[in-house]
């Protein structure tokens, strides 16, 4: 396993999630236990006493089994993606370690390095942009659930949290945010109050694999081609 973090279309929806505070619950479905995204917000109560109250986080539009789960929640959407290399002023490696199964040399004056590096391409530069979308059945509920969103994501400009292939945390910009009202209330039996925030985060993806390259393995061919020049006077 490499000691380089990657970040692929997967981790930035997952960063959603946890730029919102949500955390993962498990629940019961016709026999079968499954893990859900949910955040606490004291003030409402969802009436799921499955999830204790808490409100589900789906992505994207929730499928056929989750339906009785929509109201209230939030569901993410991730709509359009654009390279955006006027952010990237140069292009190349990034980033070098040793790679699974290197073997450590250690020079004659003390110098450490490894037979084998895992190295990694810099990663291509997007602007994805996302719309979080608020369902809920009460105007009261709907507004509640848009205060905390916003708690989250500050406007104009916020902190979006990822976590890469290693489990480290990063953060990034998002912004130019937009808020909407998108309430149907046509329908009195079925009627859905909501609001749409819709952001882009200024990311970054890992196109390229990790290239594993060799080293130079005799250490005193490497001491006597890289020794450092003599102090003499």
């Amino acid at each position: 396993m490499t000691i380089i973090g990657t970040l692929d279309l997967r981790s930035w929806d997952a960063g959603c999630m946890k730029t919102l505070g949500a955390e993962i619950a498990q629940y019961v479905v016709d026999g079968e236990t499954r893990a859900i995204f949910v955040v606490d917000i004291p003030e409402i109560q969802s009436g799921l006493d499955n999830l204790s109250d808490k409100i589900p986080c789906f992505f994207d539009t929730p499928e056929d089994v989750y339906q009785e789960f929509v109201l209230p929640c939030f569901v993410f959407k991730r709509n359009d993606m654009t390279p955006a290399f006027d952010r990237r002023s140069w292009y190349g490696w990034v980033a070098r370690a040793p790679a699974k199964g290197a073997t450590k040399i250690v020079l004659p004056d003390g110098r450490v390095g490894y037979d084998r590096y895992d190295n990694q391409w810099r990663a291509t530069p997007f602007d994805i942009s996302y719309d979080c979308v608020i369902y809920a059945r009460r105007q009261q509920e709907s507004t509640l659930m848009l205060m905390y969103a916003l708690r989250h994501f500050i406007p104009p400009w916020f902190i979006f949290k990822v976590v890469d292939s290693i489990g480290d945390v990063r953060e990034y910009d998002a912004g130019d945010m937009s808020i909407s009202n998108t309430s149907e209330l046509a329908d009195i039996a079925d009627r859905t109050v909501g609001w749409t925030i819709a952001f882009t985060v200024r990311g970054e993806i890992d196109l390229h694999d990790i290239r594993d390259y060799p080293a130079m393995t005799d250490p005193q061919v490497a001491y006597e081609k890289f020794k450092p020049e003599s102090q003499e006077v």
